[in-house]
């Protein structure tokens, strides 16, 4: 029954028998291409989105909210999906792949002896703050201000990615969409 509507209603636009698999594929080529135009579009309009609330909250004078933007609450707390985005946008997340050994070696003198979790994880944050005048860091510092942003709020969001570097856990983003 579904597909004797089909079939009239591509014979009502002159589409016969013999032409109705081509129309299909056509169909479905036009609608992959169409989605695939669509996902760059989307990719922008949370990106606008995210950066209109925190626009938003700092004319509010509300900056310390704009943390929830970037990291979930909850135990452990970890990026939200706009929080990775800023890390992989900005080029944190090479610098902690790339330059591990250097993070960890920095982390480790801060540490107290027999640390816990809370410990590393704000250890990481200073890290990666303190470390905001190496020439490492450039490319954060350029993309925070090509994109009006505050470095320190990358850094101090990319230092949870370090915390769960440091303790063998998985990178964690809440919230993210799959």
């Amino acid at each position: 029954m579904y597909w004797q509507t089909i079939l009239e209603t591509l014979q009502y636009f002159g589409i016969g028998p013999d032409k109705v698999v081509p129309a299909l594929l056509l169909i479905i080529g036009l609608s992959i291409a169409f989605k695939a135009k669509l996902d760059p579009i989307n990719k922008t309009l949370r990106q606008v989105c995210a950066a209109i609330i925190e626009l938003q909250t700092i004319a509010r004078g509300e900056k310390k909210q704009i943390a929830q933007f970037v990291e979930a609450p909850g135990s452990p707390t970890g990026p939200t999906a706009y929080g990775a985005m800023l890390i992989r946008e900005s080029g944190l997340e090479n610098i902690l792949n790339d330059r591990q050994r250097l993070l960890f070696s920095r982390l480790r003198a801060l540490l107290p002896n027999d640390p816990k979790e809370y410990d590393v994880q704000e250890a990481a944050r200073q890290v990666l703050i303190f470390l905001k005048d190496d020439s490492i860091m450039d490319p954060i510092k350029d993309y925070a201000y090509k994109n009006g942003m505050d470095a320190n709020m990358i850094l101090s969001v990319g230092g949870l990615w370090l915390r769960d570097d440091y303790l063998g856990l998985p990178r964690k983003t809440v919230g993210a969409e799959s």
